[in-house]
């Protein structure tokens, strides 16, 4: 098996500072390693929409919750001092998130990007050199607009550059819906290790049908992918949610149908995952819930709040954990 990840893609929100009561928590990751005859690297759950005044320069505060010990083994997160006590105290490891390092949305690479990344860099190694750090996560739907293909390919190289001392670090990028694509028509750089999407209005088969006649075509033999499944509820109007609906395709009427409707979701992307060597990890989108105003309509209700979805990917992040 190939999976080596599961983490859960979160931005801090002010529900979940509250909640959590410290000035660190988001985004939390669990990576999954051999099973069954594959090798799953990522299961991580996003959470985006973070209102402006909780956001960190260019994106929202990104980072990972400790209430996710035990289902994920990675996340995503630009605080070191929490890294390092995610890893100290729980095992977790984290892509260390360079956006706001090198770039400026609408702008691409920020003037001082190189002395910037050479602070952090210094910064970061020790963590590297304890396994804190596996990887550097370059950023969140840049594409179209947040910065050039040029910048992109310029920061992919500053990153890679890092291998020559740390051999088995990885580069991971997320992309938003599947329009980006227009953007690589002769292939995606070289030095990016790992690629995902979030289109949480893809069925699991139409998101199989993309990635294997859109995106596989594009990558080098190297080159890997996250799944970021949606992992979400709703109680705003739940028989109008598509991802509510009963086994028969009826109409939900409760969370409850949200959660087994998530759950039976989640079985069928991990099966594709097993049958398919380019996949390395999940993302889930999203953990924490928030207020529906922060939220696209119907996915309120984070991971967190839905019993067997959680259960569902605690069981598939043992599963890589042990393997």
């Amino acid at each position: 098996m190939n999976l080596h990840t599961l983490l859960f893609y979160t931005c801090l929100t002010k529900e979940v500072l509250i909640a959590l009561d410290t000035p660190s928590r988001g985004l939390f990751s669990a990576f999954l390693s051999r099973a069954n005859g594959h090798c799953f690297v990522s299961l991580p759950f996003s959470h985006r929409l973070t209102p402006p005044s909780l956001q960190v320069a260019n994106q929202c505060e990104e980072g990972f919750t400790i209430d996710q010990a035990g289902i994920a083994n990675r996340g995503f997160s630009s605080n070191l001092t929490f890294i390092e006590e995610a890893h100290r105290e729980h095992g977790m490891e984290a892509f260390f998130a360079v956006h706001d390092t090198l770039f400026v949305n609408g702008q691409g690479l920020r003037k001082d990007w190189q002395q910037a990344w050479a602070t952090a860099y210094a910064q970061v190694k020790p963590l590297i050199q304890s396994g804190a750090v596996v990887g550097w996560f370059l950023g969140d739907e840049l594409f179209p607009g947040k910065i050039s293909v040029a910048n992109f390919t310029a920061a992919l190289e500053t990153l890679a550059a890092t291998k020559k001392e740390f051999p088995d670090l990885l580069i991971w990028e997320n992309q938003g819906g599947t329009g980006w694509i227009d953007s690589f028509p002769n292939g995606l750089p070289a030095a990016l290790d790992i690629t995902s999407i979030d289109d949480y209005y893809l069925t699991v088969d139409e998101h199989r049908e993309w990635y294997t006649s859109k995106l596989y075509p594009l990558l080098a033999p190297h080159q890997k992918v996250f799944l970021v499944p949606g992992s979400y509820g709703t109680r705003n109007d739940i028989p109008k949610s598509r991802w509510c609906l009963k086994p028969d395709g009826s109409p939900g009427e409760t969370l409850d149908d949200c959660d087994n409707f998530m759950v039976n979701q989640t079985q069928a992307y991990l099966k594709w995952a097993l049958q398919d060597e380019r996949i390395v990890g999940f993302a889930p989108w999203h953990w924490d819930s928030r207020g529906v105003d922060e939220v696209s309509p119907s996915k309120e209700v984070g991971t967190v709040e839905l019993p067997k979805l959680t259960a569902e990917w605690k069981k598939i992040g043992a599963m890589i954990v042990q393997s």
